[in-house]
């Protein structure tokens, strides 16, 4: 799984070069009327801007739906991409530690360097999950200290990051802060019936009920109140099938599995960013029927044939996932993609 995907050498070269053919971004900051220019790391965060920043913002995203984010080819393109920016937002969490501090630097934009106004770490909205304990180091695999950076996986997490892309974009446009929110309302609306069903989301704080639903007490809540009948959305659709068992490549699903009941109990990696090995599939295939796992979640960077195979020995079903937005056809905005990963999940459960 550890791939290099340029040789440091000639990126930093080229980054150099690039670097010096560039007007010094601080001293070309955009006037109030004209769009601000963000650049996103991941298509997730690219996509949320858009949604919120509507016709008030341009977006430029660094990596591929398809690619692993941990392992994005940087460009010296890039370099100029962010040397004109307004906004930069990162997961953070160290996702992007092997590649966007290089380009920051290169960039001689003040305006988006860490601590300045238009830099954004989208991970501090949200709770983060795995925190390791105890020593950290490169014998556990690609660990990340921080916790898990995964988190826009869960819808709640992509409500609460387009909350504070709200404000950050307020905080840079004040004349433009409500039409900001007012995009972020209709977003917000769009999530809740997406996630619940209309009837329940125009009832009901749907954030509320998604935590209900996390802690396994939504259906009791809703028969108190005489509702269960209108349960709907992607919870409603999970729901007959929480506490599910899978197991997938690479560890990018608690934040999902905790808001949809998927217990993701084992990962083809031995070590997170190790390559599978017999001997680890083998010991994964016992685990899996002894446990009964029935899922098997695959994301497009990893080599399906290690899921193919885990599928021929198990009977478990294997589950194309979007890991992230444009990811597989069909996810090709944030709503979309979670609508994609919940209807592969009842698919395979249905017909598992």
């Amino acid at each position: 799984m550890r791939r290099l995907f340029w040789k440091r050498g000639l990126l930093a070269l080229g980054m150099g070069v690039a670097a010096l053919l560039l007007p010094m971004a601080d001293g070309l900051a955009q006037d109030a009327t004209s769009p601000l220019k963000a650049c996103a790391t991941v298509p997730e965060l690219g996509s949320l801007v858009k949604e919120i920043g509507g016709n008030q913002v341009t977006v430029t995203v660094f990596a591929k739906g398809t690619e692993n984010p941990h392992f994005v080819e940087a460009k010296p393109s890039f370099i100029k991409d962010l040397s004109q920016a307004d906004l930069f937002v990162q997961l953070g969490l160290e996702m992007e530690r092997g590649w966007a501090s290089g380009l920051l630097q290169n960039a001689t934009n003040g305006r988006v360097l860490p601590g300045a106004p238009g830099f954004l770490d989208a991970s501090a909205a949200i709770t983060p999950l795995e925190i390791p304990t105890g020593t950290v180091d490169r014998s556990l695999g690609d660990v990340h200290p921080y916790g898990n950076p995964h988190y826009l996986a869960d819808p709640l997490n992509g409500l609460k990051v387009a909350a504070l892309i709200r404000d950050k974009l307020a905080e840079l446009r004040p004349g433009q802060k409500a039409y900001f929110q007012e995009r972020y309302q209709t977003f917000r609306q769009k999530l809740g019936t997406a996630l619940v069903g209309e009837k329940l989301a125009k009832k009901y704080d749907f954030e509320k009920l998604a935590i209900l639903s996390e802690h396994g007490k939504l259906l009791d809540f809703l028969k108190q109140q005489g509702d269960q009948a209108l349960l709907g959305g992607w919870l409603g659709q999970m729901l007959p099938y929480f506490g599910v068992k899978a197991v997938a490549d690479h560890n990018i699903w608690p934040y999902l599995g905790r808001r949809f009941g998927i217990d993701v109990v084992g990962f083809m990696e031995p070590k997170p960013g190790v390559p599978p090995t017999t001997r680890h599939l083998s010991a994964l295939i016992k685990m899996m029927q002894a446990e009964k796992v029935k899922l098997i979640l695959a994301s497009p960077f990893f080599d399906p044939r290690h899921a193919q195979f885990l599928a021929g020995k198990t009977g478990a079903r294997v589950v194309e996932m979007a890991h992230q937005v444009g990811a597989r056809p069909g996810a090709g905005d944030y709503l979309s993609m979670t609508d994609y990963n919940v209807r592969q999940l009842v698919s395979a459960l249905k017909h598992g």
